[in-house]
């Protein structure tokens, strides 16, 4: 199985514990190619044909990115307009029927204020209902996506380092986990198809 990881993060270097660390577990994975958006495309002049080919060389196609004001980081909301395109994502000819759309995101909240009548007053999961429209949309199948919350380093107030690292681990290895499992229902549905 091969695995597409969209990683958005406009600074992960100088601002981003834990999504550097998750992206860094993720390099360590077999069968998974990472494009990281904001190096490919600083101007964000993205090369649309580049990543369609991409896609389609992948199984799964995971988004990896810090929430962003509920939401997904610009350069990705720009990814998506210009790639999932009618006659490639939708329309007559769509290319993406069958292929796996997994969402992984760090939000610095705790899980408690994204609940109904919390300080963000809707779950992660209606925020993230777009991505699950967007699958059916194009014939995709959507995964549940991993969710990690107080991903956040306040020194002094809350989360230390130590915990953010321990926490990214932890999202690291949901992840790996969960590809596993997909590569396993890939290996079987293939098993099926090559029976007489």
């Amino acid at each position: 199985m091969r695995t597409l990881v969209i990683f958005v993060h406009s600074d992960v270097n100088n601002t981003s514990i834990a999504n550097r660390h998750i992206i860094n577990r993720l390099k360590t994975a077999d069968g998974v190619e990472i494009r990281d958006l904001y190096q490919l495309y600083p101007d964000f002049s993205i090369n649309v044909e580049a990543e369609q080919q991409a896609i389609l060389n992948a199984d799964v196609v995971l988004f990896q990115y810090p929430f962003h004001w509920y939401n997904v980081p610009g350069m990705l909301k720009e990814w998506i307009d210009r790639v999932f395109v009618r006659g490639f994502a939708y329309g007559s000819g769509r290319k993406l029927e069958g292929k796996t759309l997994l969402v992984s995101t760090t939000i610095g909240g705790p899980e408690e204020s994204y609940q109904t009548g919390g300080t963000n007053t809707f779950t992660v999961q209606e925020f993230l209902k777009p991505f699950e429209q967007m699958a059916k949309f194009t014939g995709m199948i959507f995964n549940t996506p991993i969710v990690s919350h107080s991903m956040v380093c306040l020194p002094d107030r809350e989360n230390t380092k130590k915990e953010i690292v321990q926490r990214a681990a932890e999202h690291g290895e949901s992840i790996i986990s969960q590809l596993n499992d997909l590569s396993l229902q890939y290996a079987r549905v293939s098993l099926h198809l090559s029976r007489p």
